[in-house]
C-alpha cells in the first residue's frame, strides 16, 4: 500500500499560475481519504503552507508540512509543530555581509517575514516592473522583495513584515534561513563561491535557477523524510518523493520511486529514479494515474 506522497510546492504540485491543478487536487483529496499521508515539502514556511493543505482537506484527512527546507515538522490536524534550530543573528552575520557585498540579494527569513537587502543594480530593474505593473510611486506599499523567479515578488499573504536593511548588523531576531536572488550566471558564480567558502559551516542549495537558499548544516528535505517514515513505520518502496529543485534531492535519496519534474534542471533529473510530466501538465496526477495508485476514472481527462 502506498503510505505517503510527499512533494515540493514551486515547480511542482504548482502550476506557473502558483496553482494546484484540479487534476491532481482530486487525486490528492482521494489518497489522503483513502489512509494516504499528504506531504507538503517547502522552503516556505507553515503561513504559507496552510493555505494549500487546506485546499487538499489536510487539515481533517490529516499530514504534514515539511516547512522551510526540514527545519520543521507541522502535523496539519493537530496544528503540533517541531522546529530543529534556528540561525542566531550573529551565526549568519559574516556569510550575509559577504554576499551583500557580491551585490545579489538577500533575505534572512523568519516565519512571517525577512530582513531585506537590496543591491543597487536591482532598483531600476525594480522600477521598470512595478511600473508595468501599474505601481507607479515608489511609497506604494507592494513589496520591493525578489523571489524564487524574479526580482519583484509579493510574498505578503505569508511573510507580511519585512524590514528593507544593508547589513546584517541590523538584523536582530532569530532566522530560519537564508535566500539568495540574483540573475542566473551571477547566481551560478556566487554558488560556487559560496560552497568554497561556506559550505563546510551551512547546506547550500539552488532552489530555481535564480535562487539558492543557505540553511543550517544537517537540515534537508530528506533527513525530515527520513524521520516522517522512521516515527510512521513507512518502508522506502511506501513512499514517493517529487521534486524539481537540488534542495528536492536529499528526498529522492530515503525512498526507492522519486521523480523529477520534466521541467527541473538536468543535475535534478540526473539524481531521480524516474522523470514525469512537468508541473504544467498534471505531474504528479499522471504518475499517481500510471502506477495505478488513483482509479483510472478518478477524474475525466
Amino acid at each position: 500500500m502506498l503510505k505517503a506522497v510527499v512533494m515540493d510546492m514551486d515547480g511542482t504540485l504548482l502550476n506557473s499560475n502558483n496553482e494546484i491543478d484540479p487534476k491532481t487536487k482530486a487525486a490528492l483529496r482521494y489518497l489522503a481519504s483513502h489512509g494516504t499521508k499528504v506531504v507538503l515539502a517547502s522552503g516556505r514556511s507553515y503561513t504559507r503552507l496552510l493555505p494549500y493543505a487546506k485546499e487538499l482537506g489536510l487539515d481533517e484527512t490529516g499530514g504534514y508540512l515539511i516547512e522551510v527546507d526540514g527545519l520543521s515538522l507541522y502535523e496539519t490536524r493537530t496544528g503540533k509543530r517541531n522546529k530543529k534550530r534556528m540561525f542566531k543573528p550573529v551565526e549568519i552575520a559574516d556569510i550575509y555581509d559577504y554576499i551583500v557585498s557580491q551585490t545579489s540579494e538577500v533575505h534572512a527569513m523568519e516565519d512571517d517575514g525577512m530582513f531585506d537587502a537590496i543591491p543597487i543594480k536591482a532598483i531600476p530593474i525594480k522600477r521598470e516592473l512595478r511600473r508595468q505593473l501599474g505601481i507607479l510611486d515608489d511609497a506604494d506599499p507592494y513589496p520591493w522583495t525578489a523571489g524564487p523567479w524574479g526580482w519583484l515578488n509579493d510574498a505578503r499573504s505569508g511573510y507580511p513584515n519585512i524590514r528593507y536593511i544593508s547589513n546584517a548588523s541590523q538584523i536582530d531576531a532569530d532566522i530560519n534561513k537564508l535566500q539568495i536572488m540574483d540573475d542566473q550566471d551571477a547566481l551560478a558564480k556566487l554558488f560556487a563561491n559560496l560552497q568554497n567558502l561556506y559550505g563546510d559551516q551551512f547546506a547550500i542549495y539552488r532552489t530555481t535557477p535564480t535562487q539558492l537558499e543557505v540553511l543550517p548544516k544537517g537540515i534537508s528535505k530528506g533527513a525530515a523524510v527520513a524521520e516522517l517514515m522512521e516515527a510512521n513505520g513507512w518502508n522506502r518502496d511506501e513512499v514517493l518523493t517529487f521534486g524539481d529543485g537540488e534542495n528536492d534531492v536529499s528526498m529522492f535519496d530515503v525512498v526507492t520511486d522519486s521523480y523529477a519534474m520534466d521541467n527541473a534542471a538536468p543535475y535534478v533529473k540526473e539524481k531521480a529514479a524516474h522523470i514525469c510530466p512537468s508541473h504544467d501538465e498534471a505531474g504528479i496526477y499522471e504518475t499517481l494515474k500510471e502506477r495505478g495508485d488513483i482509479p483510472s476514472d478518478l477524474v475525466k481527462d
